[in-house]
This record gives C-alpha cells, sequence and structure tokens, in this order.
C-alpha cells in the first residue's frame, strides 16, 4: 500500500474493511466506473427489503391506508433530499423524475414553448446539447472567460445557460459561482450536477449563489435507487408553468366534452411537474441510502477528500510514467484550470489515450479488452461529452464528421482514423474506492504498456497526395494521415454496364476543402462532402475488392457526364468491415494476428494470465484440511493436472434443516509443469481450477 497522511491511511483502510461486507462484489474485480454508476451497499438493499416485506405501499393517487402511507414517504424522502443539500424548503422544492437527463428535459419543456436563447458549456453532456435543439437560438461556450466576458450585463429576453457541475469526461469542475454571476443578467442557470455528486458536496444553504435548476440522479451518488430529480427554486416558478403539456395528477380539471380546458395544479412545484404515477417504491429507497452512506462512509466532506487523494496519487503516477526513450505513456486530459487533489477545480476521474514509444497510439477498445480479461471495469469512447473529447482530442468538426462517415460511434472498436483517436479510456473513482484500486491500476498499465526496450524505427515515407475518386488526378495535401481515409473513397460508375470504371481521368480533379465541407470537381463544380447517395443497394459491389458502393442521383452526374463524355455517375465506397482489418485482430502486446476479434479477445485473455499471477485478486490462503485437498486434487487428476495452491475465495453459508451449510469455493493454482499435459491433450492453458464442497460446518 503507498502511504498518504495518517488520516488518509486510517480512512482507506476503513473502506477496505467495508467492502468485504457491504460489496462482496468487489472481492473479485476492479470497478473503475463510478463516474457510470456507482455501487450499492449491501445493507442498503437489506434495510429496503425489510421496509417492502414490512409494508404495504399502494399508489398515491388513491385514497386508501396503503396510498396514504406511500404519500407520506415520498414527502419524506423530498424532505430529505432537500436536507441532504442543505436547501431550504421555503426557497427550493424537489420534483422526482427518472434520471438527470429527465430532469433537463423538464426545464427543456417548460422552456420550449417560449422563445428562448440558451447557452451552454463545452463540457456539457450530451444530455446538456439537446436543448439547443428546441431553443430559438444557442450558443456553445469554448471557455471559462468566453462565459465570464459574455455575461456582463443583463439583456432582454429569456435565457437559459447550463453547465455541468464537473465534467463527465475530464472531471474538471467548473466554478460553481457562476450561477450568481449569470442570474443577475436576468439569465436562468441550469446545473448538471450528476457526475459531480459521486464524489462531491453540494451545499444549497446560500440560496443567493445557488443555480435555478439542478439536475441530478440518485444512482450516481448512492448506486441505488434508479432515480433522478430537479431541484428548483422556488423563485422560478413563473417560467415552469408555462409548459403546455400536462400529465395525469397534475391538474385539479380536466374537461373533454363541451370544451376543453384545464387547471394545473398549484401549490408546488413538484405537483405540476411530475406527471402521471411517481416511481414512489424507488423514492422509499432514497431514506435508506442516505442513512447508509452517512453511517457507512461519513459525511460528503469525508467521501470528497478521500477521492480526491486517491485521483490526485493517480493522476500523478501515471503522468510520471515513461518508455524506455524518454517519452510519456500517457497522453491525459486535463482541463488547465483544473488541479488534482483540488475538489473545487477537479474531481476523481481521468481520460487518457495510451502512446507507444514510437508516438502512435495504442486503440482504446485494446485497452479496455484487456483490461476486462484483468478483472477492470472502465469506460471507453466519446462518453456522452463530444465538446470535452473534441477539444481534448483535437478533433475539428470536419474531422468529427468525417470519422462518422467512417462508422465511428460511441464504445466501438474503429479506434484511430486519421492519427488521431476517436475517443477515449476513462476511469473514475467513487467512495468505496481504496488504494489498492489506483495501485493495482497502475501495476496494469505498467505491466502492458511501457515499453522498456524501444526497436529503432524504421523510416515511413508517407505520400504527398491522395486520389478522391479512383481514376482522377491526384490531390495534393500538407499531411497524407488525416486526408487518408477520402483517398478513393469515390469512384465512377458506367450506367450502361453498371460496373465501376477503372479507367484514368487525368483531366479530371478531384479537390476536398474541409472548411467549406466540399467535394470540388475542377474547380467548377462542388457538392457537399458528407452528402450521402440516395440509393441504398448493398449488393453493389466493385471488383476485385469486393467493396461495396451506393450510387448518387442528380446534378452531379448530369456534370460528369457532360465533362468525361458517356453516361455515368458517382458513387461512394462504403466503409469497409473494421472487425477483420489489421487494426481490429492484432494484439498490441505481442503483435500476434488473430483471425478474428473473437480470437483476439481469447489471445488477451492469454495475456491476462501473467498479469493475474503476479496481481491476483485479496484471497485468504488457507493450510487445507486433507478432506478439501483431496476433494481438489481428485478433480484435478482426473484431467491429469497437478495442484500448485489452494485458495478459499468465500464461503456461502446456507442452513439445510437447521443446520449451517458451508459451500466452499476454492481455488488452485496449476503446477507450471502441466504445460505438457495441456499441449499433449490439446486444450487452451487455463489459470485456476475452480472447485466447491459442500459439508456441514466445514471450514
Amino acid at each position: 500500500m503507498i502511504s498518504g497522511s495518517p488520516r488518509h491511511d486510517a480512512y482507506d483502510a476503513h473502506i477496505e474493511e467495508i467492502r468485504k461486507t457491504e460489496y462482496p462484489g468487489l472481492l473479485e474485480t476492479t470497478y473503475l466506473d463510478h463516474a457510470g454508476t456507482t455501487l450499492y451497499a449491501k445493507s442498503l438493499i437489506d434495510a429496503y427489503h425489510k421496509d417492502l416485506t414490512s409494508n404495504i405501499y399502494g399508489n398515491p393517487h388513491s385514497e386508501s391506508p396503503a396510498s396514504w402511507l406511500s404519500t407520506q414517504r415520498v414527502d419524506e424522502a423530498r424532505q430529505a433530499v432537500l436536507k441532504y443539500f442543505n436547501a431550504d424548503p421555503e426557497h427550493f422544492d424537489v420534483v422526482f423524475c427518472a434520471n438527470a437527463t429527465a430532469a433537463i428535459k423538464i426545464v427543456a419543456d417548460c422552456f420550449r414553448d417560449q422563445r428562448f436563447w440558451y447557452g451552454y458549456h463545452k463540457d456539457a453532456h450530451n444530455s446538456l446539447v439537446g436543448v439547443r435543439e428546441v431553443a430559438s437560438e444557442s450558443r456553445c461556450f469554448t471557455s471559462n472567460l468566453e462565459v465570464e466576458q459574455y455575461f456582463q450585463g443583463t439583456d432582454p429576453g429569456l435565457r437559459l445557460f447550463a453547465y455541468p457541475a464537473q465534467s463527465n469526461m475530464t472531471g474538471y469542475r467548473p466554478p460553481y459561482a457562476w450561477a450568481r454571476q449569470i442570474r443577475s443578467t436576468g439569465t436562468y442557470v441550469l446545473l448538471d450536477a450528476a457526475s459531480y455528486l459521486t464524489s462531491g458536496r453540494l451545499d444549497l444553504g446560500d440560496v443567493d449563489v445557488a443555480p435555478d435548476f439542478i439536475a441530478l440522479s440518485f444512482y450516481k451518488i448512492f448506486g441505488y435507487p434508479d432515480l433522478g430529480a430537479l431541484i428548483v427554486r422556488r423563485s422560478a416558478f413563473n417560467v415552469l408553468t408555462r409548459r403546455k403539456y400536462f400529465g395525469g395528477g397534475t391538474v385539479e380539471l380536466v374537461t373533454v366534452i363541451g370544451g376543453s380546458s384545464h387547471e394545473s395544479k398549484k401549490h408546488h412545484i413538484h405537483d405540476f411537474l411530475e406527471d402521471g404515477t411517481l416511481p414512489f417504491h424507488n423514492i422509499i429507497a432514497l431514506k435508506h441510502a442516505i442513512e447508509v452512506q452517512k453511517r457507512i462512509f461519513g459525511t460528503r466532506e469525508d467521501i470528497s477528500q478521500h477521492t480526491a487523494h486517491l485521483s490526485g496519487w493517480l493522476y500523478h503516477t501515471l503522468k510520471s510514467l515513461r518508455h524506455a526513450n524518454g517519452l510519456p505513456v500517457m497522453e491525459l486530459y486535463k482541463d488547465k484550470n483544473a488541479t488534482y487533489g483540488d475538489t473545487k477545480t477537479q474531481g476523481p476521474i481521468l481520460s487518457f489515450n495510451i502512446w507507444r514509444a514510437d508516438r502512435t497510439f495504442i486503440g482504446k477498445s485494446h485497452f479496455e479488452k484487456l483490461a476486462i480479461s484483468c478483472g477492470f471495469q472502465i469506460r471507453t469512447g466519446g462518453v456522452c461529452n463530444p465538446g470535452g473529447v473534441a477539444s481534448m482530442v483535437e478533433l475539428e468538426h470536419w474531422e468529427l464528421r468525417r470519422n462518422f462517415t467512417e462508422g465511428v460511434s460511441c464504445g466501438d472498436d474503429k479506434d484511430i482514423i486519421g492519427g488521431k483517436p476517436t475517443g477515449i479510456i476513462r476511469v473514475s473513482l467513487g467512495a468505496m474506492s481504496t488504494m489498492s484500486d489506483v495501485t493495482r491500476f497502475v501495476d496494469f498499465v505498467k505491466h502492458f504498456f511501457v515499453e522498456r526496450e524501444v526497436k529503432a524505427a524504421k523510416a515511413v515515407t508517407l505520400p504527398t497526395s491522395i486520389f478522391p475518386v479512383e481514376g482522377c488526378a491526384p490531390f495534393e495535401v500538407e499531411d497524407f494521415v488525416p486526408y487518408q481515409p477520402f483517398d478513393r473513397a469515390w469512384c465512377i460508375i458506367d450506367t450502361k454496364s453498371g460496373k465501376v470504371v477503372k479507367s484514368s481521368f487525368g483531366g479530371l480533379k478531384v479537390g476536398i476543402d474541409v472548411k467549406r465541407e466540399k467535394l470540388v470537381f475542377n474547380d467548377s463544380f462542388q457538392m457537399g462532402l458528407w452528402d450521402v447517395p440516395e440509393t441504398t443497394d448493398k449488393d453493389r459491389r466493385s471488383k476485385p475488392w469486393y467493396r461495396t458502393y451506393e450510387v448518387y442521383t442528380g446534378e452531379v452526374n448530369r456534370w460528369l457526364t457532360e465533362t468525361l463524355g458517356f453516361q455515368c455517375a458517382l458513387a461512394r465506397y462504403n466503409h469497409e468491415d473494421h472487425t477483420l482489418s489489421p487494426a481490429a485482430t492484432t494484439c498490441v502486446i505481442c503483435g500476434l494476428r488473430t483471425f478474428d476479434k473473437t480470437g483476439l479477445y481469447k489471445h488477451y485473455e492469454d495475456h491476462a494470465h501473467e498479469f493475474l499471477r503476479a496481481r491476483s485478486f485479496r484471497r485468504e490462503t488457507v493450510n487445507a484440511t486433507p478432506n478439501l485437498k483431496s476433494k481438489m486434487s481428485r478433480a484435478a487428476s482426473k484431467s491429469m493436472l497437478r495442484l500448485d495452491k489452494i485458495f478459499v475465495t468465500r464461503y456461502e453459508l446456507e442452513k439445510d434443516e437447521g443446520q449451517p451449510q458451508v459451500t466452499i469455493v476454492a481455488q488452485a493454482e496449476l503446477d507450471p509443469r502441466n504445460s505438457a499435459v495441456l499441449k499433449q491433450q490439446r486444450r487452451k492453458p487455463i489459470s485456476v481450477l475452480v472447485h466447491r464442497i459442500m459439508g456441514r460446518g466445514e471450514r
């Protein structure tokens, strides 16, 4: 264990101890995706289960005792949430909903029927970005300075500004004080606190500083329940009443015969915004979630300081890793305004990509599959944060459009296009993370991705031109790599024969203007670079490469026919099946090329075995009883395998006829001498032999 201050060491030891009983699933995995959802405690589920089985809860819209009990528990939960955030009920209300996205959509629905201006920060989650589609005008702010300079004086009209309390990609925390400054200009402020609240402390005690709307998800705070909320300043009441849609439970009167009118409930904000029957069973779980978190972890400040300490150590350790040639292993994405260890500016999230020693990138999907094989749970891709990825990876608008035409989507395995990563790798920490988690992850990176011997790089001469349309004149480019996907991306079809024309069209010059996003023919005709052919005939094929293509219609074909002198049409090749490409099927560790991705993933499991032998999960080593050892030895002998060490991974206690019944789940590491036997049996190597033994009271 890496030692910090005595306080951090003591708290970390406390978390390690409670994980054994509260988070048994962590005994066999390293969970590093708390930004997706944190984990729920066993005692939370136990308390919730006891509550549900001890009471009858009815639909809150009824008048039965069971219904009144549900109503009472919902009201108690609403007050508990306000107390959790130190929010005065006189100034704030809680609107329950499905998740933070649903909370954001409630605000958007209230504004959409009015013409309004919308601004959002570049680090906004997709759910915040989506509000721009219902605004009459919108703007993305790309820096803190831009925000602070823009909101200086009042401006007429309805305006809404949204920003994340924490970037779900980098963990950067923009100034919370923006809310006061921006609201002073007459602009409403929406804060997305979903990612922040996994470890951050939100105090709404100062009403003047608080945003108008706060969106959050409780599963990111407690792991369970799957529920969200919109915390609203009561001063924003009027702007919320302009929503036209109404749902069940939000109205006092509805007429449908002889006229159409309705009267909404307006005593509390939640009365007219909580459409339909609430997920009252989930809401009831909130009380238990709040109580269990406080009992296990102490205060929110304790959680915040603990995760800040861990993420700070992890960041600086990863940043220091170097290949044998002195070049860094990690491309870490951190906002220039953030400092790890400072809870005001940085949360416990790290995003990065991996460099080889030759300054090429390791594909994110390869890293993820190898990490999974080694027992890690992480996140890769665009993480629903388009502005964060674009700014940190330095992807221009045209490059993102190009990647999309190449078939890139969030979380896929198209890792590198034009020499740049298409997404990022993210690890994130939570309340139940410990130093053992982060040190194990560092060991993983060191084991597989730090090159201790660097081979001399072979000089590679890249072309200086591309041929956008097969057979056309060359188009000179400054840098071949980003333009490579456009090389021979289009072809010309003889419409009479229906075949691809393989002749050379020396007089046809086709250029690419990425700034204007145009495909330019002979400097006289142009079309959209991202225009998609209207035809969808996937069976059209080009021999001998058997690449499928789709044919354009319209003006471009008339221009080509007139220019080239025969009936022809432009076609665009569909992006090739990436799953069988060398990039997708070649091991990034040893360079072995497999037949397909399935074979590669199995190959990564073999590499993982090396790491797991050196850095296995914590297990209880025991002097096996003769009965246990003999039973496992007999099981191994059936396969002619020799055992090395026996470990008991867990005991499962049950009762059989009132007597304790113990299931021992044991693992036995195999003796290295088994390799010859395995080869003879034509079996793949395995890391452990797992055996379950039943016996009364046998420990």
